[in-house]
């Protein structure tokens, strides 16, 4: 299936996620977060924590062996931070698609928004995502 704007307002299952001592740690360790040295214990997931959180948006067909995928941009608004040990569904939705010529041909602009709500149902955090999608 082609990448067109008839994927606009498609959108992921609803998918929960435990935010857990572990993962935080992990992330924390690999972008080498200053914070895990503070010898304070780890209340509150870092802000870009969610990107480890995968959701598939059915229809959207990205074949990492005949496309080109570039992560252009990622932004975040929080409602409050992530709390380690709390559960999070989330659910991404395609706000955007443009196409754009590029200096070496064509190329897909996706912008993608993820929501994420706790056990209660309120929001905990809005992230957006842009994807440069390119054929080889």
């Amino acid at each position: 299936m082609s990448i067109d704007s008839s994927l606009i307002g498609k959108t992921s299952d609803p998918q929960t996620f435990h935010v857990t001592q572990e993962a935080v740690q992990r992330f924390m360790e690999a972008t080498e977060d200053p914070a895990l040295h503070s010898g304070k214990p780890i209340e509150y997931a870092p802000p870009t924590f969610p990107t480890t959180f995968r959701l598939r948006i059915p229809d959207l067909q990205l074949d990492s062996s005949r496309m080109q995928l570039l992560h252009g941009e990622q932004s975040y608004d929080y409602q409050r931070l992530l709390r380690v040990g709390e559960q999070v569904t989330c659910t991404s939705r395609i706000v955007d698609i443009r196409q754009r010529g590029g200096r070496t041909g064509p190329m897909t602009i996706i912008t993608t928004e993820t929501t994420g709500t706790d056990t209660t149902q309120q929001p905990v955090f809005t992230a957006r995502s842009i994807l440069i999608v390119r054929t080889k």
